[in-house]
């Protein structure tokens, strides 16, 4: 009865004592994803950028998948200028996203925002367009796509404040 088991666990006992061959567990190297370069945190300025930077990346792919819930990372300053009047994003946001085109679309849906800088004012951070980092070709200019976004943290919270004028 306790013949058999006892055999299996020697027929195997040589099988499994050939793997490995050397004492050391090695593993392959470890390398960054491409894709998953949504934030690059090197240090100092960019580590109290990134929850500003991060308020933009989630708008811009928002944009991108048609979401209105990106309109809650809007200050009502920015909604009047790139919608016409403070609260306009929810209503408008098809309009202004149909004016990008499908090539604009589908970079949006690879874009980083790996940098930006602290200013101009106190508690704000500015990223400018060609400061984003596209997974394929760019996205043009113009529309919601402005030269620089300018975020502002606004009691707990970063809202996109201005825009620049595309060039």
């Amino acid at each position: 009865m306790w013949v058999r088991p006892s055999l299996a666990v020697l027929a195997l006992l040589p099988a499994l004592a050939a793997c490995g061959g050397g004492g050391e567990v090695t593993m392959p190297p470890l390398t960054p994803e491409p894709a998953d370069s949504r934030l690059t945190d090197t240090g100092g300025d960019e580590r109290r950028t990134l929850p500003a930077r991060l308020v933009l990346y989630r708008f811009l792919r928002g944009v991108a998948k048609g979401n209105v819930a990106v309109c809650a990372y809007l200050a009502p300053a920015y909604e009047r200028t790139a919608f016409g009047r403070p609260g306009g994003c929810r209503a408008g946001l098809g309009r202004e996203r149909a004016k990008l085109g499908p090539r604009d679309l589908a970079a949006l849906r690879g874009v980083t925002v790996p940098t930006g800088e602290a200013g101009p004012g106190a508690g704000e951070v500015t990223v400018r367009f060609e400061d984003l980092k596209w997974r394929g070709e760019p996205a043009g200019q113009g529309g919601l796509l402005a030269s620089s976004f300018t975020l502002r943290r606004t009691g707990g919270r970063w809202l996109i404040a201005e825009q620049g004028q595309p060039s």
